[in-house]
């Protein structure tokens, strides 16, 4: 039983993601049934028409030709019926296991772009990447070939048990007798694989994640000296992870060898029981022979439903964990109506509190305000809470109490795809994706032209840099591709921030590494285009706050100080 709850539970999985695929998953699994149940009926009426031959030479009458024609047209019949339902649900189950996988991926890309950033931040980089490159592809075999193939057999065994109770009701129990413990022992050894299976999955993932971070900080791995460290610890993954393979596999392993062996008894008990029944003419000749082929092709279903059943397994705790994913809380504000438009850029800050892990707070009932025409920078010794308020600011955490607001609407209830319009951020690590300088800087505004992408690079001086390139803007850039030193990085990444024209923009140390002269000239640009703008500038430089319009001094969580007039102080 526990074969058919598991697979019961994966289907129901199934049911909820996508209910409209799974009545077409049930139509193949009826067609799938169908076709054996039809197949597995032929070697009976075969038999059935060896003994009406057998009988008629023994009583010496001549063969009724057309009944024996008649016979062997069901038979073909038969056997177009099994063919044309076989592949129709091979073929359908195919389309239904590419079509939901894909919808599959959509769903979880989807679902990591409104998720909270806490969410990821908890999650292991390779472990949700597994979820794409490991888990995704198993479910498209649970449902293109493993879900009809289980059902299929199933109903294969069904069906060849209720041939053998018809052909010989005592052969049949005693074969019958065999069946449940063969399946009780494939339940047992499989029951206990299943937490072996979970453990290989969580084991792939830490091996992902660690792969994932030596290729992302290969350079600072080399300049710290930490390579020994580094592969001693991937050892220890590894040989976790090849513990946790061995040991399921070879569970699992020994499914094979106990179901043959039971079957082999089973055929050589069959043999000698129906030999005597035969001499003693207690069977006819096609009925016992029917009943070879049946005990024969007996140990295949049994074998395969018990290996599927591993599969299954396995398979389902891949959907669990796509399951898990598209089922985590989403960020609060995800679901409202679009209406809300920021207008103006006015922000208010009023008694918020925040911790990372509940534990300490990293704010502690921060009251500010920040009004459009101006710019601010906010300040503070490292650890002080900037670059937190900033990510609460942008909407990536919430807070624990108080409330931020946006022209007097709570930063909760606005959209995601509002705040990304209107409030664009540059982080003290710019972030570049596969593809050109261009594709980069606009990134999918169909709205803006080459006058845009000229005057922002303008504005913040990356035009000479990109200049100086062979292909200029379509210069490829990201993994694998031209190399950008961090200053042109950030350059590059404040252009993308400005080229939207956003009414509120906040800077996370990003003129940090430019030279005094390249700085002070996008400090200029940005004091000359404050009009109708909110800026925020999180830094460090004494040289830039003495020229903002406020200065925001954080310490230890808390506003320490706010200067109203920078130049006056």
């Amino acid at each position: 039983m526990g074969m058919i709850t598991s697979a019961w539970n994966s289907l129901k999985m199934l049911e909820s993601y996508d209910k409209s695929k799974y009545k077409e998953m049930r139509y193949c699994a009826i067609l799938a049934l169908i076709s054996t149940a039809v197949l597995y009926t032929i070697p009976y009426i075969c038999g059935f028409l060896l003994d009406w031959m057998v009988e008629s030479v023994s009583a010496e009458q001549s063969l009724d030709i057309d009944y024996l024609l008649d016979v062997c047209t069901v038979i073909l019949l038969m056997v177009v019926l099994w063919y044309v339902a076989s592949n129709e649900s091979k073929r359908r189950m195919s389309l239904i296991a590419l079509s939901m996988t894909r919808h599959m991926r959509e769903s979880l890309n989807r679902k990591l772009m409104r998720v909270p950033v806490s969410y990821i931040d908890n999650a292991l980089a390779g472990d949700m990447s597994s979820r794409f490159t490991n888990d995704i592809p198993a479910v498209s075999k649970l449902v293109s070939s493993d879900y009809t193939g289980f059902i299929a057999h199933l109903t294969m065994i069904v069906s060849i048990l209720l041939m053998m109770l018809i052909s010989s009701p005592v052969l049949g129990l005693i074969f019958l007798l065999m069946v449940p413990v063969v399946i009780f022992i494939g339940w047992r050894i499989s029951t206990r694989s299943e937490r072996d299976f979970s453990e290989m999955s969580v084991k792939v993932a830490e091996l992902n994640s660690q792969m994932n971070d030596i290729i992302t900080t290969h350079k600072t791995m080399k300049v710290e000296g930490l390579e020994s460290e580094v592969v001693d610890q991937f050892k220890r993954t590894n040989r976790d992870f090849t513990s946790a393979y061995v040991k399921s596999h070879t569970r699992s392993g020994m499914l094979n060898p106990m179901v043959s062996t039971m079957m082999n008894v089973g055929y050589l008990l069959t043999v000698i029981i129906g030999a005597v029944m035969l001499y003693y003419h207690n069977m006819p000749v096609g009925m016992f022979l029917t009943f070879m082929i049946y005990v024969r092709v007996m140990s295949t279903p049994l074998l395969l439903t018990v290996t599927l059943f591993d599969s299954i397994r396995e398979e389902t705790v891949s959907l669990n964990r796509i399951m898990d994913v598209l089922n985590a809380p989403e960020e609060e504000g995800e679901d409202t109506d679009g209406d809300f438009r920021i207008t103006d850029g006015v922000i208010k800050v009023e008694d918020v509190s925040f911790s990372y892990n509940g534990d300490r707070k990293v704010l502690k009932g921060v009251s500010v305000e920040f009004v459009p025409g101006k710019v601010y920078a906010v300040t503070g010794s490292t650890g002080s809470g900037k670059t937190t308020l900033a990510n609460l600011l942008m909407g990536f955490y919430r807070p624990d109490s108080g409330s931020i607001t946006i022209d007097g609407r709570d930063i909760k209830k606005i959209s995601r795809e509002e705040l990304g319009t209107n409030l664009t951020a540059v982080l003290q690590n710019p972030w570049m994706f596969s593809g050109t300088i261009r594709e980069n800087i606009i990134y999918n505004r169909s709205d803006l032209g080459e006058e845009d992408l000229k005057e922002v690079a303008s504005l913040t001086g990356l035009d000479s840099y990109v200049n100086e390139l062979p292909d200029g803007y379509d210069t490829a850039i990201g993994e694998e591709s031209t190399y950008i030193p961090l200053p042109q990085r950030r350059l590059l990444a404040l252009s993308r921030a400005l080229i939207g024209d956003p009414k509120i923009l906040i800077l996370d140390e990003a003129v940090a590494g430019l030279d005094p002269i390249r700085g002070q000239s996008i400090l200029d640009r940005l004091l000359a285009s404050k009009s109708g703008r909110t800026i925020i500038i999180i830094s460090h430089n004494q040289a830039l706050i003495e020229q903002v319009d406020e200065v925001v001094h954080l310490e230890e969580g808390t506003v320490n100080s706010h200067l109203l007039d920078v130049n006056a102080s």
